[in-house]
């Protein structure tokens, strides 16, 4: 099997070389002629492995200039940097050309994109190719080839399952890990978001330094210790209950008063995020145009009767200020909710009859979630 790698620069050689080690012939393609003489005269390359692997698997490796080498080539990864235009988002011009000329020379080829793209690409540029899948890359500047030979997962975001499996089998010859099926927006918001991730998590251990600085405290040892109880959250509605609201406010009362710049900041932002969740969701019911809302679950969490900070109970508040009919239905929290709701508001004695009497439900807490409502629903546990 042939493989095409296009785009041969610091990423591109080294996919087209951890290829050729799996026992692939490449055929790699790059416009800058420069490029392809560096790599044929063996000249040194900074990035770790790649000389190594140069010496090694030269033998199924040809590089060149020539697109029309991708003439037969089963599948072709396209590679090239995507740098960043003014506003923000991926120059991905370099992409779209490189598909174009592909789709050209070879119709039949899986197209395999991997660089860094903007979310919604690939829906535009399976208007050009057909076969067409979203492969990102997850590697790091300095242990490039080894990221590629050994990361903890490999996304493929294919709008069919042929190709998707195609992709894979390419990645079963490098490595045994996890590989995961998705569609190729998934994929974009997966490769975006997951590096977004990671700037929320560096952002949060400089807060902690700063904090710590404060009173000669060893961050080092406070993170570590913190990064014990590492939770994976899903979507739904925002912190809520006794704790996680009132210890944002103290952390930024606590960061204002020792002049911790980042940490008042950081924890600020937190308070209006979760405020902003709230304010979503109202628009949301409101955009339904009816003025009979259900509410199943007022609690701040499933399986306790209490309220403390708890959305739904806001969402509720700001409906009846509004006028709305709200239908209440709780198993266990509707006594704490009647002492703080007044209006329009009915408390139901079950999810039924709350369903019954409404136009839109509104679901507060997730046990609730998977509820067959034949009404329309509107849900953010989904």
């Amino acid at each position: 099997m042939t493989i095409g790698v296009v785009g041969l620069g610091r990423l591109g050689i080294c996919a087209a070389l951890v290829f050729a080690k799996a026992g692939f012939e490449v055929v790699g393609i790059d416009i800058n002629e420069e490029r392809i003489k560096s790599i044929k005269n063996r000249e040194r390359f900074f990035e770790p492995d790649v000389n190594n692997y140069l010496e090694k698997y030269n033998d199924r490796l040809k590089v060149s200039t020539d697109y029309k080498l991708l003439k037969d080539v089963s599948t072709v990864i396209v590679i090239p940097n995507t740098p960043s235009l003014p506003d923000g988002f991926f120059d991905v011009a370099s992409v779209k050309n490189i598909v174009k000329r592909v789709d050209s020379i070879n119709k039949k080829a899986l197209v395999v994109v991997s660089s860094n793209i903007n979310i919604g690409t690939i829906d535009s540029l399976s208007v050009i190719h057909k076969r067409i899948v979203y492969n990102p890359e997850f590697v790091a500047q300095g242990s490039i080839i080894r990221g590629f030979e050994n990361p903890k997962f490999v996304v493929i975001g294919a709008y069919t399952e042929k190709d998707a499996e195609e992709n894979a089998n390419i990645w079963r010859k490098v490595h045994t890990k996890p590989i995961y099926f998705v569609e190729p927006t998934e994929a974009e918001i997966i490769k975006l978001s997951l590096n977004v991730s990671y700037t929320l998590g560096i952002t949060f251990a400089n807060v902690i330094g700063e904090a710590c600085e404060k009173f000669s405290a060893d961050s080092n040892k406070i993170l570590d210790i913190i990064y014990q109880d590492r939770r994976n959250y899903k979507q739904g509605l925002g912190f809520m209950g006794p704790c996680f609201p009132r210890d944002t406010k103290c952390f930024a009362a606590f960061c204002l008063e020792n002049a911790v710049g980042s940490g008042y900041r950081f924890a600020s932002l937190l308070d209006e995020l979760n405020q902003y969740t709230v304010e979503r969701w109202i628009r949301k019911i409101k955009s339904m145009e009816t003025k009979r809302i259900g509410i199943l679950g007022i609690a701040y969490k499933p399986n306790v009767p209490y309220i403390d900070e708890s959305q739904a109970l806001k969402i509720a508040q700001s409906l009846l200020s509004d006028g709305y009919e709200v239908y209440i239905y709780d198993s266990l929290a509707m006594e704490n909710a009647k002492r703080m709701l007044t209006g329009n508001v009915h408390f139901c004695s079950t999810v039924e009859e709350c369903v019954g009497k409404v136009d839109v439900v509104f679901i507060g807490t997730s046990n609730y979630s998977n509820t067959k409502i034949e009404k329309t629903v509107v849900n953010p546990w989904k």
